[in-house]
């Protein structure tokens, strides 16, 4: 079972990365909110891959990164140990009662417990230090 299986609207990421879902070793973390609605926790980050063949108005911009913003509702438990500002990532996300969430970087360990996880945003922008061969 790939993460994007637990996605409660996993569509539109199966019609960005039609080949698979990406992956979720070596993301850039941009940001993590806690929010006590539901309670939720958002996660915002760079996939490390780029589609084989994206959208047409991502190739007319030029874009080189994928960004997600991933909402998990329904927290039961959440863990931070440590924090940077530049975080290189491994995220699991797994089935359990609800979902887990676990990130580990050299720097950074985010462990949680969910009822769901959701995408609530999908967006691509020109990283100007990512090499690309496009």
């Amino acid at each position: 079972m790939s993460w994007v299986d637990l996605v409660t609207n996993p569509q539109g990421l199966r019609k960005i990365f039609p080949e698979g879902p990406p992956p979720l070793s070596g993301a850039s973390l941009h940001g993590l909110v806690v929010e006590r609605e539901g309670p939720t926790l958002r996660l915002r980050l760079d996939l490390p891959a780029y589609p084989a063949n994206p959208p047409a108005t991502w190739l007319r911009g030029g874009f080189n990164t994928v960004q997600v913003e991933l909402l998990f509702g329904g927290v039961s438990e959440l863990r931070l140990v440590g924090i940077a500002t530049e975080v290189i990532a491994d995220l699991e996300i797994r089935p359990a009662d609800g979902v887990s969430l676990e990130v580990r970087s050299a720097s950074m360990v985010v462990a949680a417990l969910a009822a769901s996880v959701t995408v609530s945003e999908v967006v691509a922008y020109l990283d100007g230090g990512r090499e690309t061969d496009r």
